[in-house]
């Protein structure tokens, strides 16, 4: 099968190259510590409100297209612009942005935790990164995208499914639920990422198109998160930090 190559400045990237740095990105065994974290979920099914595979789709799918498809990415593609662009105050606003709409210590902890993690391993890797000292996670993505060259649309999907198998795993732990019930809510609700890619796009071009960067208006509180996130360290028995 013939390669398809772009050019990208002085570096040929093969389609199947930029396609293995996204799963490499995406994949569980990246050391950023996702598996430690539930975002929440936990603390959703100790109060009752996932019980069973429904309540946790429902409860997933929920977060995704309300917090998740709203907030963190439309941010990831401004983002990746501005990490291409080598815009280093956007990308820091864009970060500061993230992190003041984490709406418990403990997400933003799980933002900020993960956010480092990645920082320290594009570092080992040699590759560039801002010198945040308090890095969201997806704006890290972002830098990790461009400078593997991941289209951006492919990357928001690569991100969608990151988010979207831990919180399967985290749910198949928890609830519990059987491996096959898993991978069923898994396939429900990877049908949401291309609505929500399109989603993402569309407004973060609105929010690009603002004067000022201070106009910014993207993304949506869920209070019932937050509350449930910031009861789950007060939780007898734990398994994740979030």
């Amino acid at each position: 099968m013939a390669l398809i190559t772009a050019m990208r400045g002085e570096v040929t990237v093969t389609v199947m190259t930029s396609t293995a740095r996204l799963l490499q990105l995406c994949s569980q065994a990246l050391p950023v510590g996702a598996y430690a974290y539930s975002g929440g979920l936990e603390s959703a099914i100790s109060t009752g409100y996932v019980f069973d595979r429904q309540s946790a789709l429902v409860w997933i799918s929920g977060v995704f297209e309300t917090s998740v498809a709203q907030l963190d990415l439309p941010a990831l593609v401004l983002a990746e612009t501005a990490w291409r662009e080598q815009d280093q105050e956007t990308l820091d606003l864009i970060n500061d942005y993230l992190q003041a709409n984490r709406e418990s210590g403990e997400l933003l902890l799980e933002d900020v935790d993960m956010g480092r993690s990645l920082q320290r391993l594009l570092n080992d890797l040699g590759e560039p990164h801002p010198a945040c000292r308090s890095p969201s996670f997806v704006t890290l993505f972002a830098v990790a995208g461009v400078n593997w060259h991941i289209p951006v649309g492919e990357l928001i999907a690569g991100y969608c499914y990151s988010w979207l198998e831990n919180q399967v795993a985290a749910a198949t732990k928890s609830v519990p639920l059987g491996q096959t019930d898993a991978q069923r809510m898994l396939g429900e609700l990877l049908a949401l990422i291309d609505a929500a890619v399109n989603a993402a796009m569309a407004i973060a071009a609105s929010e690009s198109a603002k004067d000022s960067l201070e106009d910014w208006s993207f993304g949506r509180s869920l209070p019932m998160l937050g509350l449930l996130s910031a009861r789950h360290e007060t939780l007898d028995a734990r398994l994740y930090r979030s």
